[in-house]
């Protein structure tokens, strides 16, 4: 059994593929029309007088934006592709690799500045509080 495969919810009764999906699938689909149901009744409610009838339509609403949410997330995964899989068929732009490339390589170099600054900040205050010296914003008297 390969690592992690029913681990973190990586499993076929998640929907990742398998005799499992097919199960999710329904599940989704009688859901679904649930929340359709309740948005049609929602949408043939009729227009709040009050303030009290607008938020609790507000509140049905965001309730059933937050259900439909969560259906679509039981949508079943495409079946993991294996290295084989990957190798064939897809294509790689060249210019976007080398874009990539160079905005990661700034980024790093970026972070090389700011870790060698922090550093360097670092030695300066541990030199000062040792004695050694004083810390470069304060001044020395003449």
């Amino acid at each position: 059994m390969r690592y992690g495969l029913c681990m973190a919810g990586n499993g076929e009764e998640t929907g990742a593929g398998g005799a499992g999906a097919g199960w999710l699938d329904h599940v989704r689909e009688r859901l679904t029309a649930k929340v359709e149901e309740a948005v049609q009744a929602v949408c043939e409610t009729p227009t709040p007088t009050t303030v009290a009838e607008a938020e609790k339509l507000a509140r049905a609403a965001g309730v059933i934006a937050r259900a439909a949410k969560a259906v679509d997330a039981l949508k079943s995964r495409p079946e993991r592709k294996t290295e084989e899989d990957e190798m064939g068929g897809e294509h790689f732009d060249p210019e976007e690799d080398e874009r990539l490339r160079a905005e990661l390589c700034a980024h790093h170099e970026r972070l090389d500045r700011i870790l060698e600054e922090k550093r360097a900040e670092a030695a300066e205050r541990a030199r000062a509080k040792a004695g050694n010296a004083p810390l470069p914003d304060r001044q020395t008297p003449d």
